[in-house]
């Protein structure tokens, strides 16, 4: 998978359960993204204002912030940056709006995730 310059895309994957980034990764390491990880809402916005990555994975309930802060400051940031919240709970965050974002439920199928993190990456290629 490439960014839209052509080199491989960045994919931040926020959450602070170990063992859920370590799958996450290896899923989308595997697939040709590289990948970055934060455990908390803080981790995210430093790992986030130090390098923008193509597309966030960010899990709804983090140490550090809310979701709706972590996802307010990352659209302050930029705006058109692609998040993909992935949740336990049945329903997306009411926050949560635009072509630049999806919901999934876990655990999430990683055919399912690939498909989602390529269709989100694809639908901002052509954005700032």
């Amino acid at each position: 998978m490439t960014a839209p310059e052509g080199s491989p895309a960045s994919v931040l994957i926020a959450d602070d359960d170990a063992l859920v980034r370590g799958v996450l990764r290896l899923a989308l390491s595997r697939a040709g993204y590289t990948v970055t990880e934060a455990r908390d809402a803080a981790e995210v916005v430093e790992a986030a204002t130090a390098h923008t990555p193509d597309l966030v994975v960010l899990d709804i309930n983090m140490p550090g912030g809310t979701v709706h802060d972590t996802l307010g400051t990352l659209r302050d940031l930029t705006p058109w940056l692609p998040v993909l919240v992935l949740s336990g709970e049945s329903q997306p965050p009411d926050d949560l709006t635009g072509p630049a974002s999806d919901f999934a439920r876990k655990p999430i199928d990683l055919d399912d995730l690939l498909a989602r993190v390529q269709r989100l990456i694809s639908r901002s290629a052509g954005a700032p």
